[in-house]
Parts: structure tokens; C-alpha cells; sequence
């Protein structure tokens, strides 16, 4: 009779135990969730292309320009601003835009690129620097995180690297 107890407890013990490990997570989600909003987190420039600055009405389209990103301690990329010409849909099928990157009522940039009817197919483009600041690129595509001309989703994402010194300022 007592082995049958204990057999039974064993049993209801690991069926409990089983039942708690598969809930747990879906309990605990919600927590760790709250937990990481809370945090601070947040997605590095690098990445994201930084906070926008203003956005620029085409049109048919809008030009979003960025902030410019400054490498952190041990990052290895160059300074760089990123553009975003949205949606890509809406572009015509060669865009050449003078853009005003710091705000200063004067294009600093000439962006130009093809847009394949096929959202898949490589996208390479050309952007011109209009003063010392920015770094001209020749038929770039998505070389580096500081150099790049690529379509993402409904967005064609274009960064251009500056210069590190006196021409910057």
C-alpha cells in the first residue's frame, strides 16, 4: 500500500512539475517583457541610423534625413548620415536628388541611383559631395554600415560617410 502512495505522489509530483515548466514561460513572458521596456534598451545608431532630423516632401515620395552618427568607443565604423527615400514604390525609376543634409538651406549632396522594377535585384547608386563634409561614393551598394545605397523593404536606406577632422566643422 505504501509503495502505491509513493508511487502515485511520484507520479502527480512530476505531472505538476511538468505542467508548471510549460506555463512558466507564458506567465513569465509578460515579466521579462516589462523588464526589458523598462530597461532603457534601445537599438544602437549604427544600426538603426540614429534619430531623424527632418523630412522632406517630394511629392510623390519623402526624403527622411537622420542626425549623423558618431562611432562609439570600440565600434569600427566610419561617421556617417543616413537618408531614406520612402516608399520605394512611389520613386520614378532614376532619382537624382539635391539634398540638404545639415539644414543649413543649401544642398550638401547629390543622391543618385536606378530603381529596378524588381524590388529583389541589386540596387547601386552615386552620391556626390557638394562640400567638404561628406565623402562622394561611385557605385556603391551596401558595402559597409557607413557606405551604402540598398533597398529595404519599402525603403531605399542611402549613408553617406563624413569626413573626420576639420572638415567637419
Amino acid at each position: 500500500m505504501r509503495t502505491r502512495i509513493l508511487t502515485i505522489l511520484a507520479y502527480t509530483g512530476a505531472a505538476l512539475t511538468l505542467v508548471v515548466a510549460v506555463c512558466v514561460p507564458f506567465v513569465l513572458m509578460g515579466a521579462f517583457s516589462n523588464a526589458v521596456a523598462h530597461a532603457g534598451l534601445h537599438i544602437d545608431a549604427a544600426y538603426s541610423g540614429g534619430t531623424v532630423a527632418r523630412t522632406i516632401d517630394r511629392g510623390r515620395y519623402t526624403i527622411v534625413v537622420y542626425q549623423p552618427v558618431e562611432p562609439r568607443l570600440l565600434e569600427r565604423i566610419e561617421p556617417f548620415v543616413q537618408i531614406v527615400f520612402e516608399p520605394a514604390e512611389s520613386l520614378p525609376a532614376h532619382v537624382s536628388d539635391e539634398i540638404d543634409l545639415d539644414g543649413d538651406g543649401r544642398p550638401d549632396v547629390r543622391v543618385s541611383f536606378n530603381v529596378p522594377a524588381d524590388a529583389n535585384a541589386p540596387l547601386r547608386g552615386d552620391v556626390t559631395a557638394l562640400n567638404a563634409t561628406y565623402i562622394s561614393l561611385t557605385n556603391v551598394a551596401g558595402e559597409s554600415f557607413s557606405r551604402m545605397v540598398v533597398r529595404a523593404g519599402k525603403q531605399i536606406v542611402v549613408r553617406i560617410p563624413l569626413h573626420e577632422g576639420p572638415a567637419r566643422r
